[in-house]
Order: C-alpha cells, then structure tokens, then sequence
C-alpha cells in the first residue's frame, strides 16, 4: 500500500501527511527563501535599524515634552524605540506581505500552491508564521540595540504589555497585508499602493516623533491602525505609566482593522493571476 501511496498525486496523498507536518516543512522553505534574498532582507528588516540608528543618534539627549506624556520628563529615545520597533514590524508583517503575495499571485505560484497537496489555509498560515519569526528576531534586536546604546529603560510591566502589543499588531499588519492584496492589480503596482498607504500614516501616526493629543493631525491618524500600536507600544516601556501598561482601547482598536482585513482577505483574496490585456 505504502508504495501505491507513493506514486499517487498530491491531492490523493494529502491525507498520509498531517498539516502540522506540511506547515512545517514549508515554513522552513519559506525562510530559507527569505534570507537568502537579500535585499529584500535588508528593506524588511534592517532598514528599521538604519533609522533608529541615524535619528536615535541625531535626537539623542532630548526630552520628551510634559504634552506627549505626563509624569516626569522622558528621554526623546523611551519614546523613539519603541516608535521605530512598530515600523520594523509593518514593515515585515504588512508590507512585506503584500507585495510578496502579489508578486507571487502574478507569477502563477499562487496557483500552483492551490492545486498543492498543501491546503490554502495551511499556506496563509505558513506565510504568518515566518512573519512572526521576522518579527520575533527584529523585536530583539531593534530592543537590545535600544538599551545598549539609546538607554531604553524598561519598566516592571514592559514584558507582558509589550507581548501583547507586539501580537496584536503583528496579526493585525498581516491580516491588512493580506487583505491589501484585493486592491492591488499587478507586481509592479505593488510598492507603489503599499508605500502610498503605509508612508502617509507613518509620518502622522507619530512614528518619528510625538504629536499633540489634541492636534487636527492626531486626530486624522487616530482612526488608523498605525497610530494605535505606536502609543500601545510606547506605554508598554514608558515608566511613567502605572498598572499592567497594556492600552486597550489602542489594542481594540487594532483588532478591529485586523478583523476587519481578514473578513475582506477570506471574502475577496485572489490566488490567479490578473488577466492580461
């Protein structure tokens, strides 16, 4: 019987090899393929460190206005860190993400993964699996480099607020990744529709500095999820903040547009090719 099994196509096979075991097999694929490019290693995961290198080191020393966070005045980088830890994970969840399934919706491997033995959902799956390990590695890194050389204190509550932040916001950033995809009509549209989104509500989300809570801007960004997990992971580490540190308002906010996203990604996620003229 085994050797019958053997020779039979994929979808006749797929029974003899549990899920977990596929998910497995190619989420090890899945890595490989990430780190051996590149350069699109370096745009997703240590561009965020270039930038917390050059304006950590350029606004180092400063203070944090009574007006961005009250309690004792803050060093700019207790709020800088964290800031830039949540472009790193958009980065790597969200952007990432839709212009990789893009491309690879365009090139016909999207296909040939739906007539896989591997189940469609096990490969959405897969693909949000090795943006956790991205992100995992980036949170290290991007908190190590915080606290040797920017002097990022972390709090008693840090550890647990931070989890729970950097979760919500990874599974968010990839539900919108996902669902962003809808709208896209090629690879080569790609960057463009990503980064014409993301660029705009990163510069008024507070991403590279604070805003004035009361400000018209601030209030524009609030409706957005990119403000949110910058203030959730900011209070994560702001010593000023009492209690477990978790903001949930921020963190229900976030998984509205992440609920949101995967309604449109399960309703609306194209895996053929757009028609070609």
């Amino acid at each position: 019987m085994s050797s019958v099994e053997s020779v039979l196509p994929g979808p006749a096979r797929r029974e003899s090899v549990g899920p977990l075991r596929m998910i497995a097999t190619d989420l090890k694929y899945q890595q490989l393929s990430y780190w051996r490019n590149r350069f699109g290693a370096f745009f997703t995961f240590f561009m965020p460190i270039m930038f917390l290198v050059i304006f950590g080191s350029l606004d180092s020393g400063q203070k944090l206005s009574s007006s961005a966070t009250p309690g004792p005045a803050l060093n700019f980088d207790q709020y800088f860190v964290p800031a830039i830890l949540t472009l790193g994970v958009i980065s790597s969840c969200y952007t990432y993400l839709a212009v990789q399934l893009t491309t690879q919706r365009e090139e016909g491997l999207l296909k040939r993964v739906r007539s896989s033995p591997l189940p469609p959902w096990a490969f959405l799956v897969t693909v949000v699996l090795s943006c956790l390990i991205r992100t995992a590695v980036l949170v290290g890194l991007t908190l190590g480099i915080g606290a040797v050389f920017y002097h990022l204190v972390f709090p008693a509550h840090a550890a647990l607020a931070l989890l729970v932040t950097l979760l919500m916001g990874t599974a968010t950033f990839c539900s919108i990744g996902i669902a962003i995809t809808v709208i896209i009509p090629n690879a080569d549209a790609a960057p463009a529709v990503v980064n014409g989104i993301y660029l705009p509500l990163m510069f008024i989300s507070g991403t590279f500095f604070p805003l004035s809570p009361g400000s018209q801007i601030s209030k524009v960004a609030a409706w957005f999820p990119v403000q949110p997990f910058v203030k959730a992971t900011f209070a994560a580490v702001n010593p000023n903040v009492h209690g477990l540190g978790i903001e949930w308002g921020h963190i229900v906010s976030m998984a509205i547009w992440g609920a949101v996203a995967i309604v449109i990604a399960l309703r609306r996620f194209r895996w053929m090719p757009s028609r070609k003229e």
